[in-house]
């Protein structure tokens, strides 16, 4: 696995400890989804995505539209591969990540990433060109959408069954609906060894992540870095590098 893609893999396993508020996977232990997002965090990541910092971090993202007003879309809740379900299938699939708001402005299309600091106050902590949530989104019709970031794929979840949104998916697991016990045997495959306090992770690189490695990127994302205190570390890190195209 490439340095970028196993240092979100690592990111995703400890995310949710820094949030502001508590995403309890306890309620939903056996299940394959993990603990929704409340709407009122929804509405406050909204108003964060809407906020000076974000609107400035849109305008460096479009400076050729720097004078057009800026419209928000519905903020979506993305979720991660859980390290959890890697190693045990009864661990929900996926934990929370970030939320996006996609951003029009001008004729730019643009996404906000935003998630709470250690208060529970939503800050924005990135913006990327491109609509990649939203699409996904529609994409998975109502499904639960997650991601598996060490390969860039999109699935939705669904009850039991896993189906892929994108090219990168479909190459993982195919072309047609998995079973949640099929996928796991198939992550667990591919990232068992690499867990953090595995010997590969142990090995003098983090998770697998090369911190000295050069990162390459196929899309043009605005780098920003988490400007308030206490913005959880590992979610301004990763977007603190640049986010990778997905078709």
């Amino acid at each position: 696995m490439g340095g970028f893609k196993q240092f979100l893999f690592r990111a995703a396993a400890v995310m949710t400890a820094g949030l502001g508020f508590t995403l309890t996977t306890a309620a939903v232990a056996h299940a394959a989804g993990p603990q929704p997002v409340p709407a009122s965090e929804l509405s406050k990541a909204t108003s964060a995505a809407g906020s000076p910092t974000a609107l400035g971090l849109l305008s460096k993202a479009a400076p050729a539209a720097a004078k057009a007003a800026t419209k928000l879309a519905d903020t979506r809740p993305v979720y991660a591969l859980n390290p959890a379900f890697v190693r045990d299938a009864s661990a929900p699939v996926a934990t929370f990540w970030y939320a996006a708001t996609t951003a029009t402005r001008g004729t730019e299309r643009l996404t906000v990433y935003t998630a709470p600091d250690a208060k529970g106050t939503w800050q924005p902590v990135n913006v990327a060109t491109g609509d990649t949530e939203a699409r996904m989104f529609t994409a998975a019709r109502g499904g639960l959408v997650f991601t598996e970031p060490q390969i860039g794929a999109w699935y939705a979840l669904t009850g039991d069954r896993i189906r892929p949104l994108n090219q990168s998916a479909t190459q993982s697991i195919g072309t047609a609906p998995i079973t949640v016990a099929a996928y796991q045997e198939l992550v667990a495959t591919r990232y068992a060894d690499k867990l953090p306090g595995s010997a590969y992770s142990d090995n003098g690189t983090a998770g697998g992540y090369d911190t000295t490695a050069a990162v390459s990127t196929t899309n043009h994302n605005l780098a920003v870095p988490a400007a308030a205190a206490g913005i959880a570390l590992l979610v301004a890190t990763a977007f603190v590098i640049r986010r990778r195209r997905t078709a």
